[in-house]
């Protein structure tokens, strides 16, 4: 049975390796094996063969201006070019004419017509509900959940080991919360996420941190989130294989690989995949690509 895990993290492109670039800085054995060795930048090359797949993919969706996470969220999570249907890139929530498509074709959805299951593994705190539920500002990612009928996961659901924190290990819920959320290591955080991940046909986690360094032009920051990011990923596809999923990492649109601007970027997204289905994505060259590839391989 195909399986596919799907790690978003926002706010990563392919930019030049210069010094404002963290993926130049540091070393990260998690997201150079899903690269075939190479660095994360726009010298990389495209990487096609048994197992893994790296390619370069474009954001920018043929509209003008810097893309945005509202439409290119979208565009990624329903394979519908939602930037082209607004006129512009929008940004952060989805745009008014983003909702129905991804009322439809939004990939949760499209898996349950087709008979697969899906998760969505984030938790979310009780002030995440009260906020959206009073100004009705729904994420993407919670937007799918809420029009596919995929539980968004709680605190609660955190707490007794089925879902993960927005930072992996849960140490920020923590620092707010108190000792009700324990921290857990990003190995024990690949473990659980490859363990539901072993039970759907589709799994997503959303890490947000990265936009956020990008925003600040914080080189601290952004190496912290990467080397977090970086074990997480050593342990997927540590996993990947012998629990028969394959690994997706990619992006909705480029800035944290360029510290010397506080705006998100054009560069090209990574569109890294690493397990036994990583062949059904040779040849995307868009966000647009993303969802059809997993749709294809669950159906074929």
């Amino acid at each position: 049975m195909n399986r596919f895990l799907l790690l978003f993290i926002d706010g990563i492109g392919l930019g030049r390796a210069t010094r404002e670039n963290p993926f130049t800085r540091d070393e990260l054995p998690g997201f150079t094996l899903l690269s075939d060795g190479q660095q994360w930048t726009d010298e990389s090359v495209t990487v096609n063969r048994d197992g893994i797949s790296f390619q370069h993919i474009d954001a920018c969706l043929d509209i003008p201006g810097l893309p945005q996470s509202g439409t290119g969220q979208a565009t990624l999570f329903t394979g519908v070019n939602c930037a082209a249907l607004a006129g512009r890139h929008f940004g952060p929530f989805p745009h008014s004419t983003s909702r129905q498509v991804i009322a439809e074709h939004n990939i949760f959805k499209e898996i349950g017509i087709i008979g697969g299951s899906a998760a969505f593994v984030n938790a979310y705190p009780p002030k995440f509900f009260d906020y959206v539920r009073r100004r009705n500002r729904w994420s993407v990612t919670t937007r799918c959940c809420l029009d596919s009928g995929t539980p968004i996961r709680t605190l609660d659901d955190l707490i007794e080991g089925r879902a993960l924190a927005a930072d992996i290990t849960g140490a920020r819920l923590q620092a707010h919360l108190g000792p009700c959320v324990d921290t857990i290591t990003e190995e024990e955080a690949a473990r659980r996420l490859s363990d539901i991940a072993a039970r759907h046909s589709f799994t997503a986690f959303e890490y947000f941190l990265t936009d956020k360094a990008g925003h600040a032009r914080s080189i601290d920051a952004a190496t912290e989130c990467l080397r977090s990011i970086d074990r997480l990923v050593a342990g997927l596809a540590a996993r990947a294989f012998n629990q028969e999923f394959t690994l997706i990492v990619t992006s909705d649109h480029g800035n944290m690989e360029d510290l010397s601007v506080k705006t998100h970027t054009r560069n090209r997204v990574p569109l890294a995949v690493f397990g036994p289905d990583a062949d059904a994505f040779h040849g995307a060259s868009s966000l647009t690509d993303v969802v059809p590839s997993i749709l294809r391989a669950l159906s074929g």
